[in-house]
This record gives C-alpha cells, sequence and structure tokens, in this order.
C-alpha cells in the first residue's frame, strides 16, 4: 500500500507567508506543526479512472490445490484436462479500509535574506481493517456431472465420486493456503506507527518584484520511513526505500490586500534500488508464494499547485487549492523476466485534489507593530476528487505555524 506516502505534506513553512516565493530573513527561524486525520479509505481511482473496491481478489482453482500438493496431478492423464481447467473451488476478495492519523513536523532556517533552508518528516500512526470474503462458490457439481458423463478414464470416475463427497472451503480453509501455502502472514486488522520519509532542501527566493517574484527550490527526500512488508498483504508503508531528488519553484502575484495567486510545480526524480518483492506468475493475480530481489526505479513525478488568497482583512483568510500530481510508469529489472512486466504494467498514476483553506494570521500585523508574535494557524479540508491507480481520500488538517 504504497499509495499511502500521497499523506505526507510539504512546503508547511514555505507558505507561512503571503508570497509564494518569499524566505525567512537571515537569523530567522520557524517550526511548523500539521496534523493530518484522514477520513475511512475504501476505495481506489482504477485504471479506467473508475472508483473501485480497496481490495485484493483471487481465486482457488485445480491449479492453485495442485501447486500445493506438488504437481500430483497431471492433466489429461489423471484427470481429464477441460474437468482440470474448469474446476473452481472459490474467488475470494480481502475487503479493506484504511485510516490515518499523521503528525508533521518541519523546521527552517534563513541563512541570508535569500536563502533559507527547510526540514520536514511525518509520524504516522495507521490502522487498516481486513476481511478476507468469498465473492464465488465451488462449481464442484457442475465438474462432476462432466466427469461423470464424458470421463474416459478411472481416474476420472474416481475424480467425479471424489468431489461429490468433497466439502465446501470456506474463508478459514483459504486463511489457512494463505498463510501455509503463499507464506503471508494472516489476513486482518492491522496497526503501525512510525516515521515516514525526511524531506530537506534549500529555498532560494531568486526574484522579488514586491508584487511577483519566483522561488526555487532544490532538495532531497531521504528513505527513512518505514517500507511495505512484502509478507504483509494489509500493512501500510510510511517510506518507499530509496532516495528521491526534486526541483521546485513558485511564483505568484499580488492583486492588492486582499487577493493573491500562487503557483508551484515540482519534479521529483526517484532512484533506483533494491527491494524484496513477492514474485508475481501473472498480471491480474497478486498473490504469490516466491519472493525476489529486483532493481526497482520508481516513476519520476510531476506534482503541481494552483492557488487564490482571499483576505479579509489582515487577521483572517481563505485560499482555495487545486493540486495535480502524475507519475510516470515504474520499471523492474531481475531473473524474472515475466515478473518484471507484471509489476511495470499499469503502474503510472494520477491525482487530482481540490482543498479549501481557511486561516487565522497575526504575521502582518506583527509586521505592523500591532502584535506580538508572527503565528498562522490553518484548516485545510482536502478531497481527491479524481484519479488513476490512487486511493479516493479525504482528511482534515490543522497546521501551526511559529517564526522567531
Amino acid at each position: 500500500m504504497n499509495w499511502f506516502l500521497g499523506l505526507t505534506f510539504f512546503c508547511l513553512v514555505g507558505s507561512a507567508y503571503a508570497q509564494t516565493w518569499a524566505t525567512l530573513p537571515k537569523g530567522v527561524r520557524a517550526l511548523g506543526y500539521r496534523n493530518v486525520t484522514t477520513s475511512p479509505i475504501k476505495s481506489n481511482f482504477n485504471q479506467f479512472r473508475s472508483e473501485t473496491s480497496l481490495s485484493t481478489n483471487f481465486r482457488v482453482d485445480a491449479i492453485t490445490l495442485n501447486q500445493i500438493s506438488g504437481n500430483i496431478l497431471v492433466p489429461g492423464q489423471d484427470i481429464d484436462a477441460t474437468a482440470y481447467k474448469e474446476l473452481l473451488v472459490g474467488e475470494y476478495g480481502v475487503n479493506a479500509q484504511a485510516r490515518a492519523n499523521v503528525h508533521g513536523f518541519g523546521f527552517a532556517y534563513g541563512l541570508t535574506d535569500r536563502v533559507m533552508l527547510y526540514t520536514e518528516i511525518a509520524y504516522y500512526n495507521a490502522n487498516v481493517q481486513a476481511r478476507l470474503q468469498r465473492t464465488k462458490g465451488n462449481n464442484f457439481k457442475q465438474v462432476e456431472d462432466y466427469l461423470r458423463t464424458h470421463g474416459q478414464t478411472y481416474s476420472d470416475k474416481a475424480t467425479a465420486e471424489l468431489l461429490r463427497r468433497l466439502v465446501d472451503v470456506d474463508e478459514r480453509n483459504v486463511q489457512s493456503v494463505v498463510v501455509n501455502y503463499y507464506g503471508y502472514k494472516p489476513i486482518g486488522n492491522w496497526q503501525g506507527q512510525g516515521y515516514g520519509d525526511m524531506e530537506t532542501g534549500v529555498m532560494i527566493k531568486a526574484i522579488d518584484k514586491g508584487t511577483w517574484g519566483l522561488q526555487l527550490y532544490p532538495g532531497v527526500v531521504l528513505p527513512t520511513g518505514m517500507k511495505d512488508d512484502p509478507d504483509i498483504l494489509q500493512d501500510i508503508g510510511f517510506g518507499d526505500g530509496q532516495t528521491d531528488v526534486f526541483g521546485e519553484m513558485g511564483t505568484g502575484y499580488i492583486v492588492n490586500d486582499n487577493l493573491s495567486f500562487g503557483t508551484r510545480l515540482r519534479y521529483t526524480y526517484q532512484a533506483p534500488s533494491k527491494k524484496q518483492l513477492r514474485v508475481p506468475t501473472e498480471r491480474d493475480f497478486s498473490l504469490s508464494s516466491q519472493k525476489g530481489t529486483f532493481n526497482v526505479k520508481y516513476g519520476d513525478k510531476v506534482n503541481l499547485m494552483f492557488n487564490s488568497t482571499f483576505a479579509f482583512n489582515d487577521w483572517f483568510s481563505i485560499t482555495p487549492v487545486y493540486r495535480y500530481m502524475y507519475q510516470t510508469k515504474s520499471q523492474y529489472d531481475s531473473p524474472f523476466t515475466a515478473a518484471n512486466g507484471y509489476l511495470s504494467y499499469n503502474s503510472d498514476k494520477q491525482e487530482h485534489q481540490a482543498q479549501l483553506t481557511a486561516s487565522i494570521s497575526s504575521i502582518q500585523p506583527f509586521l505592523k507593530k500591532q502584535f506580538v508574535l508572527p503565528a498562522q494557524i490553518n484548516f485545510n479540508v482536502v478531497q481527491t476528487v479524481s484519479g488513476k491507480n490512487v486511493p479516493k481520500v479525504g482528511r482534515f488538517e490543522i497546521e501551526l505555524r511559529m517564526i522567531f
């Protein structure tokens, strides 16, 4: 569930001023804290940009049973080939929903009046509720009838009799298959806590014309977060396990004391890394009993943001925000040639988010010497409205920023 990394935040302190391009003055420090609470995450936007349930689906058939037993059946010899192909024990799904509470911390320091250092990190508390559910029953009776009608050998008749006596396989039996054959930990509720990846960089005020300007922001994301566990189907990774390098720029225009506009654009290069992953045997079937080492190059990302701020006065303002994210297809390299293609297939992502922010700020009153402390509190409501291969999630955020 690496999509969960999208809950982390950026530009916590960098947007503490009305100007998108502003930096802290020399010697001035800023602290930022953000608390993020998500709504229950129950669905994804799939490759067709349609909303689908957040679940993993799989089937148990004759091929699966034969593999579990050590491939003791030879289709066409021990059992009719058509019956072997059609036999179904059942289809199952792991229905899941996730929820999280995230605490983010940021610090910035003005090296000069135009350059400041910036670091942020988040601490996650996540909970996933997962339940194994049967979505389709067996076809023992149909295959039994086929074997009695078309069976040619003694083995076919014996298999038909076995199917007549065979007890239905319920969710408990399938849980045993998931654990004992595939080697995963039991499917059920999961809870985890830990730090995410840490971001640090330098913000440079390249242009400042008073009513408009330009900020440049190069930086890196360090792999300090907990990675996704290949042995747990329902866990959440708080980091993706490799170093990222990004470049960002921000610009904007101040119309008057009550209205301003801003935009930010970021390009992120995700460096290749080695990862221990499950080796899929089919493109649309994720369960696998084998693990392997892959050289993984996650797709590069583009983040784009537009906002407009309307200030009622020096203290209160509202800011509608639009965010867009696009990630190119990921690449996998390993001795498992077919698996490389399965993992890479349909791995690109897109996301559109709408945000509304209400702000209470004492920064302007402080600059006018009307208040003793420069600080800001933001209340953010964020919703993913559409996308591709990303979760549909809403979140509520409270931010506190202090400058000293």
